[in-house]
């Protein structure tokens, strides 16, 4: 009796056993892997991240998504790689160059009947130009990014006898207020305070650039008739780049040692007093409180001048986007939908919002504005103040071709006054157009 009821209870086991092995592989078959490909990183940042993905996850048990963390270096590489070899992500995140890039290859997906009008309403003048094709399609959705304004030493107007509650609103103020701040402090005959300082080490070098020939108004390269074609010999390209190089070789109000200068540079400069004036990101804010906090009522936060022809803030927002290569394009979507339709931890951001707020940054959608209204100190209240103005670099996708190669060194060439800007915006304008095969 105790053989037949042994035998019997290792038949259940065993069928037992073979049927949660077939009911595993069910599930398993079932189940979408999707895989994402981000750049994430700051710790607060990915708590958010984590907790989004779990709690999708377990409302959508068909889906589970696999992440590969990456750097802003070294992503643009593995992701073309991925995409030549076939074995592409389902999901990524962009910063201007790549997205320009990939759409210029024709790598990301339509996304236009998933992005409702509303949604797309939501999305603040330069997020819709993010996302928006040259043919009027949608391939992405806004994310973490950044506005830069103007920062300048209150108690440095003061000595200069300029009113420490009136920064310049103009050009014309601006170069007034630059020149009384450029001083020799100590009579050797050497200029020792400087008016204003940008960043230009680097990429920063054409970034700037970019945003001086928007202030003239510059289309700087246009997509036309189907093809990009370059503007950089256009009159409105060139008084911009003057505009620029006149700073240090005319009025002599910024330094030109500038191109040596990376954000945190032009940062150090302006705590210790050797710029009176710079323009910079929406972080570097965090970064003079910690580096002079004996400065504290001594400097203050403003919305960047206006440029000699149209208001032209720089500000613009990273991209989620799905690869045209994805075989999971809907369930990829679910994913993004959740993601930003989902309330947070944090009241009044959806899980989106609380991503980019984690990390400092903004998600550029009107929620997002008045949630930062409410709860941003006031040194950030200018940047909020900029968004409907903001413009975004050139999505051509040779742009990042002409700036690494080329144009970052022969701005901080103009700059320097070795190259004149004639030549300079000459040899550009060439390159760009070769690039294109114009």
């Amino acid at each position: 009796m105790k053989k037949k009821m042994l035998s019997v209870i290792l038949s259940v086991v065993m069928v037992a056993g073979t049927f949660s092995s077939f009911t595993r592989e069910v599930r398993a078959e079932d189940t979408v892997e999707l895989q994402f490909l981000h750049t994430a990183w700051v710790p607060e940042q990915l708590e958010v991240l984590e907790k989004a993905i779990s709690d999708f996850e377990a409302e959508n048990p068909d889906i589970k998504i696999v992440e590969t963390r990456s750097s802003w270096t070294d992503a643009p590489s593995q992701i073309m790689t991925s995409i030549v070899s076939g074995n592409a992500p389902d999901l990524i995140m962009c910063n201007t160059s790549m997205l320009a890039e990939y759409r210029g290859i024709g790598a990301l997906a339509d996304l236009s009947e998933y992005v409702s009008e509303e949604t797309l309403d939501s999305f603040l003048p330069s997020a819709k130009a993010m996302i928006t094709t040259e043919d009027g399609k949608i391939d992405g959705l806004p994310q973490e990014g950044c506005n830069w304004a103007l920062f300048y030493r209150k108690d440095l107007f003061e000595e200069a006898g300029l009113d420490p509650e009136k920064p310049p609103k103009t050009w014309d103020e601006f170069l007034e207020c630059a020149q009384a701040l450029t001083k020799d402090t100590d009579g050797d005959g050497v200029i020792d305070q400087y008016g204003y300082a940008w960043p230009v080490q680097a990429e920063n070098a054409s970034d700037y650039w970019v945003n001086f020939m928007q202030m003239c108004g510059a289309e700087i390269s246009a997509y036309e008739n189907g093809e990009w074609i370059s503007k950089l010999s256009d009159e409105a390209a060139v008084k911009g780049t003057q505009l620029m190089t006149d700073l240090v070789q005319k009025y002599k109000v910024s330094p030109a040692s500038i191109v040596d200068y990376d954000w945190e540079a032009v940062t150090n400069a302006f705590v210790s007093g050797e710029v009176a004036m710079m323009q910079n990101g929406a972080w570097v804010t965090g970064s003079v409180e910690e580096k002079g906090p004996e400065l504290e009522g001594k400097w203050g936060t403003a919305v960047l001048f206006d440029g000699p022809e149209q208001t032209a803030y720089r500000g613009y927002p990273n991209t989620f986007n799905i690869l045209e290569a994805s075989e999971h394009k809907e369930e990829t979507w679910r994913f993004l939908d959740y993601f930003y339709n989902t309330p947070s931890d944090v009241e009044g951001l959806t899980i989106a919002g609380a991503f980019c707020n984690a990390a400092g940054g903004m998600l550029y959608t009107d929620d997002f504005v008045e949630y930062a209204g409410a709860n941003y100190n006031d040194k950030l209240q200018p940047f909020l103040e900029e968004v409907n103005d903001c413009l975004i670099p050139p999505l051509d996708p040779q742009w990042q071709s002409l700036t690494s190669m080329y144009a970052n060194s022969t701005v901080q060439q103009m700059i320097m006054g070795s190259v004149s800007v004639e030549e300079g915006m000459n040899t550009l304008d060439t390159k760009l157009k070769e690039l294109h095969g114009e």
